[in-house]
């Protein structure tokens, strides 16, 4: 199946238009199963776990994944 550009002179690169210098960075970071579903991160002097609900496995004591991810939309 083809699909025609609808715009054809539109510009879709967000990054062509910029002048001057771009800031890159990148960050380094670790993670570890410690126990089931329960599992630990850490990135610089930073650490989170995050873990599943028992009735997925996990032992419930820490946010899951999907929760830390809703959190990070809203930062």
């Amino acid at each position: 199946m083809v699909i025609r550009d609808p715009k054809p002179g539109v510009q879709y690169d967000p990054m062509a238009r910029v002048t001057g210098s771009v800031r890159l960075s990148s960050v380094e970071a670790t993670a570890e199963v410690v126990q089931d579903q329960l599992k630990r991160g850490r990135a610089g002097r930073w650490e989170i776990v995050c873990d599943e609900p028992s009735g997925l496995g996990g032992l419930d004591v820490a946010p899951t994944p999907l929760q830390y991810f809703g959190m990070a939309v809203l930062f």
